[in-house]
């Protein structure tokens, strides 16, 4: 027995062979296992599974590398990417990242039983009812302090859904009510109907433009002005890039980078018809559709809130270190007017400037 062990320990033994030929491997599965990617919330406390990624917007924690970088997830368009932690801050409040925004804004999820904090605003955002305002179900239609439309409340433009738009605004329960038009409300852009939307779109009865804003008797209408409304100040815009032959069009460039100089450097909340590139501005078929120059004008100011519509699959919200991005389209792809409204709530208006000029000096943007 003794000789036969040492036979099988000795140089030339089997052994000694099979423990050279497993080891090496062993060790280089060891060393794999170690450096293994591993899943979150292995060495990170659960409030941290939600970050936001600096200068691109709210994500969660997918994968781990194990070298300080990791796999994001963003949940406004599904996309993902690597970043360092560096990059990151952590979502740490009661509330989901879904309705944090790194500057104060804070979005109200629906049922909207939450408590409005002392000294804060409530804002209630449509866009895109497309006349069908009336068939919003009641439980869809939650008090406010501001109520947000971002336009295309009409068909195409006819005076008769006008009114009948303002009627609803008028029982809305909100002590305030901003609307700005949309591409299809076309007897807005009298420039554009007079030239061939009457043609397009109501042959033979062509309505009188300068009677539509008149029919919006209960709230303000805003194009390319503003209104100070609690201390906040709204301006509000319905321009677009060009979308087919509708009202409100520009070129991309320099006519739509022309519009967006308009908007004032104290503006608080951007009320526009289409969102800017990037944020809340997917399509089922082009990816992101937003306005390029748009974006530029945001970021190049200290803005608290965008409000849009246009894009119906881009409903949700978004956020950067300064901006929440709301689309508050209505209207599904199949023009059904099922969507809640987005809300969200606003500090006092002192409060909610410093805290967004305090993130727009650290992103560097004004």
């Amino acid at each position: 027995m003794a000789e036969r062990e040492r036979g099988l320990l000795s140089t030339d033994g089997p052994l000694i062979w099979l423990l050279l030929g497993v080891l090496p491997v062993a060790v280089l599965l060891l060393v794999a296992w170690t450096r293994r990617p591993r899943w979150p919330f292995q060495h990170l406390q659960r409030d941290l599974a939600s970050v936001f990624v600096k200068g691109v917007g709210r994500g969660v924690l997918a994968l781990d590398y194990g070298d300080g970088t990791w796999l994001v997830e963003f949940q406004d368009d599904g996309r993902e990417g690597n970043f360092h932690h560096k990059d990151f801050l952590p979502v740490k409040d009661q509330f989901s990242s879904a309705s944090w925004c790194p500057a104060g804004a804070h979005v109200v999820p629906p049922p909207w039983r939450e408590e409005r904090k002392e000294g804060w605003t409530r804002f209630v955002c449509f866009s895109d009812t497309h006349n069908l305002h009336g068939m919003i179900p009641q439980e869809h239609m939650p008090p406010g302090d501001v109520l947000l439309h971002a336009g295309d409340f009409t068909d195409s433009g006819e005076l008769e859904q006008v009114e009948s738009f303002n009627q609803w605004l008028e029982r809305y329960p909100a002590e305030v009510k901003v609307v700005i038009a949309g591409n299809h409300d076309v007897t807005f852009d009298e420039d554009y109907y007079l030239a061939r939307g009457a043609r397009r779109f109501h042959k033979g009865k062509p309505y009188d433009c300068s009677k539509a804003r008149g029919l919006l008797k209960s709230c303000t209408y805003l194009e390319d002005s503003s209104i100070e409304v609690r201390g906040y100040k709204i301006f509000g815009s319905p321009w677009q890039p060009d979308f087919f032959d509708w009202a409100f069009n520009r070129p991309r460039g320099h006519e739509l980078r022309k519009k967006w100089e308009a908007i004032p450097e104290d503006t608080d909340i951007l009320l526009v018809h289409g969102p800017p590139a990037g944020h809340v501005d997917m399509t089922s078929h082009e990816g992101h559709a937003g306005c390029e120059e748009l974006l530029a004008a945001v970021q190049a100011r200290a803005i608290a809130a965008v409000v849009a519509g246009h894009l119906h699959t881009g409903y949700g919200t978004s956020a950067d270190e300064v901006t929440l991005f709301v689309n508050a389209s209505t209207c599904t792809s199949d023009y059904n007017p099922t969507r809640p409204p987005i809300v969200f709530d606003l500090p006092p208006s002192h409060e909610l400037r410093a805290a967004t000029n305090a993130a727009a000096r650290a992103r560097g943007g004004s």
